[in-house]
This record gives structure tokens, sequence and C-alpha cells, in this order.
């Protein structure tokens, strides 16, 4: 396995140059929609929860349902008391959903409403700036990032259309860029991508016939036609769960539970055949009773290096030959 270094950001336009047919990209779509549905039969993902909020038509977390997690979605159209974002505190998940039973919460998604970031309505900020909706909007980032760093999932993303939410609602610098038709569906929506997540999707590229359909075929202020312009493509949905679920990305989740870690000697420790629950098993007394980061480090290397693996060495930022971190 090729240890997890994901680049700072992923522009998947600069992966999309081999274009293929429709007929080719429905294929590759389906062979990931199969993927994600194999996962289920095992079981493995179910002690896992998944939160998706603003999350009306449920498709970024559907593959995540599909493969077996246990998702629960937020949407304040859907259910106004339940999914309201700005009702979220500690005592509301424990009232309400028993602070998920104990399932690790693995990966937060969120499309946060675009309506008043997005660049493509830029002629009516001023008036949205001095009414109030701008901040009611900045505000629902804001709950969405307390969530986050309430549950510290192993993955976040925060999904938007190009325009003033990283300003405003205080993200960090965005992660990847694309439009959906690097994913399989022929049509342009630039879009950003903030968070905790491996960047590189696999990509399925077709010529976008349709062009900008948002407007033209999606016009309007109706609830119904922001939803329409609103909803995840099938594509995206399920190359981000290619690229992050934990069966098949091992490393992302456990650099994200050992943070404080080398994520290079864990995808070591991967790679030398432990399972995650047997590096659990391993360091977990030293990593998370004694905060004894040392000697964790320690038993991993000595994991390793029992197993008959070598550890790689570099050179660290003051010159000196360092083992794996």
């Amino acid at each position: 396995m090729v240890p997890l270094l994901p680049k700072p950001l992923v522009r998947l336009a600069d992966k999309a140059q081999c274009l293929l047919s429709p007929a080719e990209a429905r294929k590759r779509i389906d062979d990931w929609i199969a993927h994600a549905r194999s996962q289920a039969a095992g079981m493995q993902n179910s002690d896992k929860a998944v939160l998706s909020l603003f999350d009306t038509s449920g498709e970024w977390s559907r593959p995540w349902e599909e493969a077996g997690y246990q998702v629960y979605r937020f949407d304040i159209q859907d259910n106004p008391d339940l999914g309201d974002v700005n009702n979220f505190n500690a005592e509301f998940f424990a009232d309400w959903f028993g602070d998920f039973y104990g399932q690790e919460v693995f990966a937060i998604l969120a499309a946060c409403p675009c309506t008043d970031f997005a660049r493509s309505g830029c002629k009516h900020f001023g008036n949205k700036d001095l009414d109030g909706r701008t901040m009611a909007s900045v505000e629902l980032v804001h709950q969405t990032l307390r969530v986050i760093e309430y549950y510290k999932p192993a993955l976040w993303a925060v999904e938007n259309p190009v325009g003033r939410i990283e300003r405003l609602g205080g993200l960090p610098a965005w992660r990847l860029s694309f439009d959906p038709c690097h994913v399989g569906d022929p049509y342009t929506k630039k879009t950003l991508i903030w968070g905790r997540f491996n960047a590189d999707l696999p990509v399925a590229p077709v010529v976008p016939v349709e062009g900008s359909k948002m407007h033209s075929k999606y016009g309007g202020n109706s609830l119904a036609t922001k939803n329409a312009r609103s909803v995840t493509p099938q594509g995206f949905s399920y190359a981000f769960f290619m690229a992050n679920n934990q069966l098949d990305n091992p490393q992302l989740a456990l650099s994200a539970k050992y943070d404080r870690l080398s994520s290079r000697l864990l995808g070591q420790a991967i790679d030398a055949g432990l399972k995650p629950h047997e590096i659990g098993e391993l360091i977990d007394d030293a990593y998370l009773m004694d905060l004894d980061d040392d000697s964790a480090h320690s038993l991993l290397r000595e994991a390793v290096l029992l197993r008959g693996c070598n550890l790689d060495s570099f050179v660290d930022a003051g010159g000196q030959v360092a083992m794996t971190f």
C-alpha cells in the first residue's frame, strides 16, 4: 500500500485529461457503486456513524449508507426540529440519538446552503448582508464547525460552489475543486471542498455537453429549484467514497484516530500486515490512557521490525537522519 500523503490541494481538472464516452463513464460509476455495496456484506462498517448535514436529497451520503455505515441525515426541510443545525449541541445528540449508541462518528459531510455565498448570486450580496441573511448562513457554517470540533471525526468535508464561504465562514483553505463532468455527469458547476479528507479522487471525465445547466434548466427562486441545483452529483458521491472509505483507506482512519503519531509509521504498520484492531490493541493504552506518544511509537516500530519489515528513514528539517517520524 502506498502511504497516504495527500497533496495540499487537488484540482480534478488536472486529472481529467483522457475523456471517456458516456457509456464508459457510466460503467466506471457503476463499478464504484458495486464496490460500495459490496462492503455491506461483512458489516465491517456497522460500528461507524456518518453525519450528513443539510442533506435533503441524501445523495452525498448514499454510498456510505449502502456500504453499511450508520448514516444520520439532517435537514430542516425534512424535520424542522431534529434537522435544524442551530439546535445541535451535546445534549441534543445525547437526548435524541443516544450519542449514536457508542458508534464512532467516522465522517461528517456538510453541504452548507450556498445561496448567500455562491459567486453566481453576488449581485444580491449587499441586500443580504444588510438584512441578516448572510449572518444567518455564516452561523450555520460556524455551527457545523462546532459539531466537527466536538466529534473530531476521521474525515470531514464542507461543500460549496465558488464564492465567499471560506472567507466569511472561517474555513481553512479549500482542498479539492471539481466540476461534475470530471466524475461522469456531463455539465459544469465549479465546486470546492474544504476539510480533512483524501482529495485524490478517481475520475470519470466526460464532455460537458449540457454546459452550465443549473440556471438554464433549474432557474428561478423557488425552494424546489434551489434543491434541484444543490443535489450532489452521483459520480462525485461515489468517487469521494472510493477515496475515503475506511476499508480501502485504513491509513486515513488511523492517522485521524492517532493524530499525534507519525502517519508514515502507521502506514508502514499496515504495510507490514497489522490490522487496524491489532494496532489499537498494541498502542491504545500508551496513546489514549498514558498519553505517552514515545512509547506508542516504539511499540509500533518494534511490531514492524518483528514482522521482518524495514523502517524507512529520511532526513528531517535539521539535517539529521530520522526513522519514520
